[in-house]
């Protein structure tokens, strides 16, 4: 996994119809989004946040954009957490300590959810039942400076959490977990106000029961949640245009020679109405690239972009 994510990191060149995402990727969970890993032992684990850096065109005035790992969070051995800023000019401590233990039901980094950029910070984590143990996301306005801690009571949220922001008070949150096969534990939330409270939404439990991989909204109203192929080959997408009050399976039109692959939607990213759409390919138990659908209208239609493309057969296994 850890050669997946680094061979995504060396992607360099991006059609001119692909734009410049400069706020933050989101990364949440095992399937975090263009997530790069080192360890060691006595090591921190540092796992970076790609953004684009800086444009320009080539000599067919084709549209490039320069990849480099911007904003990132580690990992101590003890589990405390550090988030680094703008290729590590700014630092700060984050009033976290996660489990690297694999004990702590809820409280692992696959179990966390992070969004990262200079205006907004926010994490989403803990084992939340709905009554007794609430769900909490810490929240920063000044790149690590200070730290606001909120529950949110009622919620629930196992192993899978997503968070992200539209604007600097628009976000939204994601929490699933595992409950076996054909039944599914996930729930959608929204704030308004920073973070500061959050309302939960409809979701598609009823519609589609399988293995959350990835979410993401676009504004208030249109939102995405991905789950892993099962008995398909996949992509399964199921969206909302209506802040949740209906859920229906995105169709999803891809070239013919996909058709021999299982494909897992990881988190959309956007920026303002441009969107970007990664789906991991999977052949015969491994991972073979991703490849990425571009939207320009918020994400209400999708479309393949080939320039993307860069399959290796020698990725490992997923």
């Amino acid at each position: 996994m850890r050669q997946r994510d680094r061979h995504i990191l060396n992607m360099k060149n991006i059609s001119k119809k692909t734009v410049r995402f400069g706020a933050v990727v989101l990364l949440s969970g095992a399937l975090g989004l263009l997530t790069a890993c080192t360890f060691g032992i006595g090591q921190k684990d540092s796992f970076a946040l790609l953004t684009p850096t800086s444009s320009s065109h080539s000599s067919n005035s084709e549209h490039v954009i320069a990849h480099e790992p911007v904003n990132s969070y580690s990992l101590d051995k003890e589990g405390n957490v550090s988030v680094s800023y703008q290729n590590g000019k700014v630092k700060a401590r984050v009033p976290l300590k996660l489990d690297t233990t694999g004990t702590t039901i809820g409280m692992s980094k696959e179990d966390t959810g992070f969004y990262i950029s200079d205006d907004k910070t926010a994490i989403v984590y803990g084992f939340a039942d709905g009554q007794s143990s609430p769900l909490h996301v810490l929240i920063s306005n000044d790149m690590g400076k200070t730290w606001n801690d909120y529950e949110i009571k009622g919620a629930m949220g196992y192993d899978k959490k997503f968070i992200g922001f539209t604007t600097k008070n628009d976000g939204w949150l994601v929490s699933g977990g595992s409950a076996g096969v054909g039944r599914s534990l996930n729930h959608v939330y929204q704030t308004s106000n920073g973070g500061l409270t959050w309302n939960e939404l409809g979701n598609p439990n009823d519609l589609y029961s399988e293995q959350l991989t990835g979410a993401g909204f676009s504004n208030k109203d249109i939102g995405f949640l991905g789950f892993r192929y099962y008995s398909d080959n996949g992509p399964n997408v199921y969206w909302t245009i209506n802040q949740g009050q209906s859920w229906e399976k995105l169709s999803i039109l891809l070239p013919a020679k996909y058709n021999e692959y299982q494909k897992t939607p990881l988190s959309p990213i956007f920026n303002g109405k441009e969107g970007l759409f990664p789906l991991v390919l999977h052949k015969n138990g491994n991972v073979t690239d991703t490849i990425y659908l571009i939207s320009n209208d918020y994400g209400l239609t999708w479309n393949y972009e080939a320039s993307h493309d860069k399959l290796d057969s020698s990725m490992t296994s997923f």
